[in-house]
């Protein structure tokens, strides 16, 4: 063997001992690679989407004389998730709306008692429904049951009196007649009855000697307080003991039922009916029977959904009718003409 042909076979074996891959090797690892990678892609796409639940801020519960419970409360959300789950409180909703902080509506999907809401981008959420699932009835005894995970605020309804709670209230005050509770997180029960209001004031009675008499009919009256405590106290052991039927929505009203002229003082009579609404039926009444929902926002101020909510409980009542004029929202007395051209 002479020096040239050693050193070519040392050289094609050094060659060979360099090249990492052969063309074959190259090929079947390409092809792994892509395997692989379509495999991840695969993962990632069988990966559901992750929803949170809304961590709530505050909760309150408007009660009515109606039976009628208004619900409000806001929550955090996460702005990177695409949707978050909320809890409803009571079985049938109505005038369901979702905001996010800058006051816009959001899409919502409920399901059993879970409401779910997206809320890509928001890191808070408004939510407001009205229900008449939470207040039961047994005869002249109303009862207002919640089971909270947080604290939670209840307002009672005008003239009401409570007659029994079933947990011990964190604070508790007056404000326009009507009774603000802060209760803890837990179930709560409170049962209540409604009060007639008073048409006139009690003038104090003048200063009369004490006499036997009097002092006889003074003990009658405090007898008498105590048999009507005692009566209130018997009335609220029955109650718990008895099956409680549940308070359906008002369906027809005595405008609806009769179908009479518009009589606006029987409508404000109307027990049932809230103060702010009656000043809404007011107003469109003294406007000629007819308001566009865009000027009861800026007579009473209110937020479109607020205002919605409201006119949606005048139709219920069958007070109103709401039709299309100029791609808004016409509200119209039922029974009434008009004095304005539609």
């Amino acid at each position: 063997m002479n020096q040239e042909s050693v050193y070519c076979g040392w050289l094609e074996d050094s060659k060979n001992d360099g090249m990492l891959l052969s063309p074959t090797d190259a090929l079947i690892l390409m092809a792994r690679v892509h395997v692989a990678a379509f495999v991840l892609i695969l993962l990632a796409m069988s990966v559901p989407l992750q929803h949170s639940f809304g961590s709530t801020r505050t909760l309150d519960f408007f009660l009515f004389p109606d039976g009628s419970t208004h619900v409000t409360y806001s929550l955090d959300s996460d702005p990177l998730l695409p949707d978050t789950e909320v809890s409803l409180y009571g079985d049938s909703l109505e005038n369901l709306v979702a905001e996010d902080e800058n006051g816009f509506l959001l899409s919502t999907q409920s399901e059993k008692n879970i409401l779910q809401v997206e809320t890509l981008g928001s890191s808070n959420i408004l939510i407001n429904y009205d229900t008449y699932s939470l207040i039961s009835k047994d005869g002249k005894i109303w009862s207002f049951e919640i089971d909270s995970p947080v604290e939670f605020n209840v307002v009672m309804p005008e003239n009401s009196v409570i007659v029994g709670m079933s947990t011990f209230p964190i604070d508790m005050n007056v404000d326009s007649d009507r009774t603000k509770i802060l209760l803890p997180s837990g179930p709560a029960e409170i049962t209540y009855f409604l009060a007639v209001a008073e048409s006139s004031q009690v003038l104090p009675p003048e200063e009369t000697p004490v006499t036997a008499d009097n002092d006889n009919s003074m003990m009658y009256v405090a007898g008498g307080v105590a048999v009507a405590i005692a009566a209130i106290a018997a009335i609220a052991i029955k109650m718990k003991n008895k099956p409680k039927q549940i308070v359906s929505a008002p369906q027809t009203t005595v405008v609806a039922e009769r179908n009479e002229p518009f009589n606006i003082e029987k409508v404000l009579e109307m027990p049932d009916l809230r103060e702010d609404d009656k000043d809404i039926i007011k107003f469109i009444h003294e406007n000629g029977g007819s308001a566009l929902e865009s000027d009861l926002r800026k007579k009473f101020l209110l937020p479109r959904t607020t205002m919605w909510r409201a006119v949606k409980r005048l139709e219920r009542h069958e007070l109103i009718e709401i039709t299309k004029k100029d791609q808004q929202n016409l509200i119209k007395l039922t029974n009434v003409e008009t004095d304005k051209n539609e």
